[in-house]
């Protein structure tokens, strides 16, 4: 039983630590937004190229560790 909760509790971490990656974007984000109202046009273009390429990281990483949560917590109740 305990192995099991705490199996439980790793897989939920591990999604909740996941989800909060996305303080980088919203770092990155306002930044964006500084280089916008300061006319800084180069770091504009190269906040947008690093969003771009962070979005699917982040999504992909979130997205992995939700399926590992859902088959454990919720398909694995539905087993019990």
């Amino acid at each position: 039983m305990m192995t099991e909760m705490n199996e439980t509790w790793n897989v939920m971490n591990d999604l909740e630590v996941a989800f909060s990656e996305i303080t980088t974007f919203n770092f990155m984000l306002e930044q964006l937004q500084e280089a916008v109202d300061n006319g800084r046009t180069n770091e504009i273009v190269d906040l947008t190229h690093a969003l771009n390429a962070f979005m699917p990281v982040y999504t992909d990483n979130w997205d992995r560790k939700y399926k590992v949560a859902w088959e454990h917590v919720v398909k694995g109740e539905l087993n019990d």
